[in-house]
């Protein structure tokens, strides 16, 4: 919860090295007033040192990257998923693809470099470029495996004669001979060519020269120096001396190029594009602009490109932004003239170089092992964040569905406001109310509104509306119109101006898309960042689904994975993976519509969304209002990547105590019974549709669902006939699984 006005709108553009630092920093130490946002196109931020270990097999992904939404959340930082594609000076805006731009008071830009390949023709359809290390990884791996199947390729190349290029090709050697023989390959099968367009490590010193040589002649790498690549076919490598080298497989570390974005601002450039900065590393006509990292260029003091610098910049970029919101004088960098470089030669072996000095041996790779994981550790290590005892507890309440009130208290407040002579007796508790005005369509009424659990305002805006939307699609309705109930947090009125703008922008792209007019709405202050829409709609008789018309046989289609709350409860506690939360949000933001339409062309009998109470809260509603029982499999019901693992280590939402409330309506073997309970009532947010669809059409549904994008869609259960005082129970058959 904020505790002071915002004052100064922090943006970090990129998540490099020296940025996490900064994040780090301010989560250690905060600024009153300061609100940090981290605009990142990737949510996890590889460090590049640790890349050709991932290469050579000695690391795994996971632990050559910063968790950027982690590291975030103990900053108190918002995340913003996104790419930049330009810089408004004169208005102070980060313009970002694909939605409107945001606002800052002070900018820091660290974005990197992006591969320079524009000179090699079928570079980017033949080949692997190293950066960015999210597109590269996965191809990789993917080519380790093509390589070590039988017809796989065996001729290796990598371009790039610099420090990279020779850490991947005896990376990559490493690897795949150290697995040919488990794949019933011959190590010697595979050959290995490394070529530079000038000479060989042409920025270090004679002795580590000498020694990379060596290493590369041993490994019988060819080096083919002083000769560019010009063009990469399917099978061969041209040089522009004309020399043709066999190529089923290449690898690309060249030089690097500044963001081609950088082009179309009026930021301060130097002939290679890359940004200028003053020795305080603030642009140098624009103090409220800082750069770092190999994206810029210190006048007074340049640099080759090399991550120490980003590293060591680090510190002074968080002071110097301190400084700046205090009026202060910032300080100057100084880079150090000479520094320790440390090259992997593939096996557990590296080059330790310095100034004129440089050795070689397993003693070296220790040591640069040790100085990367005790980097990695600084950033994925963090202490107990705010909000977290020292036990693990969370001092926090969830936001989402997860706050909403429990179904027993819900229930019992809403039989007391019926059973009073003063109002009337709600029309009914299907997702949305009726109204029913005569003639062939119904009204549908519903709201929805909730405590932001994303700090995004402009995708907790699209999530919230897809929300409140699904509730009319789950009767079968069409969403008319739109209003708005928001709740700011109090800051400067431009930031809340901008704030809301976003919030309303992101829900904005979601009506228009759907066909719904936003018509109004009503905004205040609060203590925290809330939104909801009241949405009005309506749908033709014939085609009303209510909860109350599940027939005995029926099929239980379920069309989304569960397990938002467990993910967003993790993710304030710092447990949660960025994939499994950038999984999760991009679903969250996806509308319900194609879901419904599919249901109503196979005949759905009944529908509700799933939201506060969980897939088995929002069934069991179901099964009441039919007066049915059912049998649930769960080891057919889609899970969120994380979320059983997650369940199974005691992770769950802080509306779990009350949704198990509803624990007796349940028959059947539970084991675990922990983690399955807290998956089956796992509040979800902006969930999928249950439903009840004829047997003999429950397969061609899934179908066309799996057909529309819906890839999770599954059949969970079967509607049966309730005997006795059985009505509203749910008898669960198998277990959960990732």
């Amino acid at each position: 919860m904020q505790s002071s006005p915002i004052t100064t709108d922090i943006v970090l553009l990129g998540g490099g090295h020296a940025h996490v630092f900064v994040l780090k920093a301010f989560g250690m130490k905060p600024m009153a007033g300061v609100r940090l946002t981290l605009v990142a196109k990737e949510l996890a931020a590889a460090y590049s040192g640790m890349l050709p270990g991932f290469v050579a097999g000695h690391y795994t992904l996971e632990e050559c990257q910063i968790d950027l939404v982690r590291l975030a959340r103990f900053a108190g930082a918002r995340v913003i998923h996104g790419s930049a594609t330009g810089i408004d000076r004169a208005n102070k805006r980060v313009s970002i693809e694909g939605r409107p731009p945001i606002r800052y008071d002070l900018l820091s830009i660290d974005v990197g470099i992006t591969p320079l390949i524009g000179d090699i023709a079928g570079a980017a359809e033949h080949a692997l470029v190293v950066k960015p290390v999210s597109v590269f990884a996965p191809k990789w791996q993917a080519l380790e495996a093509c390589a070590l199947a039988k017809d796989g390729p065996r001729r290796i190349v990598a371009i790039g004669g610099g420090a990279a290029g020779v850490e991947l090709i005896l990376a990559a050697r490493h690897r795949l001979r150290t697995l040919a023989p488990s794949a019933g390959l011959d190590p010697g099968t595979f050959s290995f060519s490394l070529i530079a367009g000038g000479s060989l490590l042409p920025s270090h010193n004679v002795r580590a020269h000498k020694l990379a040589r060596a290493a590369l002649t041993d490994a019988r790498v060819e080096i083919i120096e002083n000769d560019l690549a010009v063009r990469i076919s399917a099978a061969v490598v041209t040089l522009a001396s004309g020399r043709s080298v066999p190529a089923e497989a290449v690898l690309i570390s060249t030089k690097a190029a500044a963001p081609a974005w950088f082009a179309a601002t009026d930021l301060s450039r130097d002939p290679q594009g890359f940004l200028v900065v003053k020795s305080t590393l603030q642009l140098i006509d624009d103090d409220d602009v800082f750069a770092v990292g190999d994206c810029a260029t210190v006048l007074e003091h340049p640099r080759a490109k090399s991550g120490v610098f980003a590293v060591r910049q680090g510190p002074r970029v968080t002071d110097n932004l301190r400084r700046r919101v205090a009026s202060m004088r910032p300080l100057p960098f100084f880079p150090q003239k000479q520094f320790l470089t440390l090259l992997s030669l593939g096996a557990k072996r590296a080059i330790a170089a310095r100034g004129p000095f440089a050795a070689s041996g397993r003693w070296a790779w220790n040591w640069k092992d040790r100085i990367d994981r005790a980097f990695m550790d600084k950033f994925n290590e963090l202490p107990a964040m705010n909000g977290i005892e020292g036990n693990g507890e969370v001092l926090m309440r969830c936001g989402g569905c997860a706050a909403k009130i429990g179904p027993v208290t819900l229930a019992k407040a809403l039989d007391r406001l019926s059973g009073t002579s003063e109002s009337p007796k709600p029309a009914s508790r299907d997702d949305a109310a009726i109204i029913d005005d005569g003639g062939n369509s119904l009204r549908l009424e519903t709201v929805d509104f909730f405590r932001a659990f994303w700090p995004d305002p402009y995708v907790l805006g699209e999530i919230a509306a897809n929300h409140a939307l699904s509730d009319i699609y789950a009767m079968g309705g069409r969403p008319n119109t739109a209003q708005a109930i928001a709740v700011l947090p109090h800051a400067r009125p431009k930031i809340v101006e901008d704030d809301l703008f976003q919030l309303l922008s992101g829900a904005r792209a979601v009506f228009d898309r759907e066909g719904v007019e936003l018509i109004g709405g009503h905004s205040s202050e609060g203590a925290e960042l809330s939104v909801g829409f009241a949405i009005s709609g309506s749908v033709e008789r014939e085609k009303l689904l209510r909860k109350s018309g599940l027939r005995e046989g029926d099929k239980l289609v379920l069309t989304r994975p569960i397990g938002t709350g467990i993910l967003f409860a993790a993710e304030m506690r710092g447990l949660a993976r960025a994939d499994a939360i950038r999984a999760a949000l991009a679903i969250m933001r996806q509308s319900n519509r194609n879901a419904a339409e599919c249901l109503a062309r196979h005949g759905a009998t009944a529908s509700t969304d799933i939201t506060g109470f969980g897939l088995g809260g929002h069934l069991i509603e179901i099964l009441d209002a039919s007066c049915m029982v059912a049998e649930l499999n769960l080891t057919n019901v889609p899970t969120h990547p994380q979320a059983t693992a997650l369940v199974e280590a005691g992770v769950a939402s802080t509306l779990l105590p009350e949704n198990l409330a509803l624990v007796t309506r349940l028959s059947g073997v539970i084991k675990p019974a922990n983690a399955t309970l807290a998956l089956l009532f796992d509040p979800q947010t902006s969930g999928g549709l249950i439903a009840g669809v004829p047997a003999d059409r429950a397969q061609a549904c899934i179908d066309d669902m799996k057909r529309n994008g819906m890839p999770h869609a599954a059949i969970v259960g079967e509607a049966l006939r309730s005997t006795g005082d059985q009505t509203g129970q749910l008898r669960l058959r198998g277990a959960f699984s990732e």
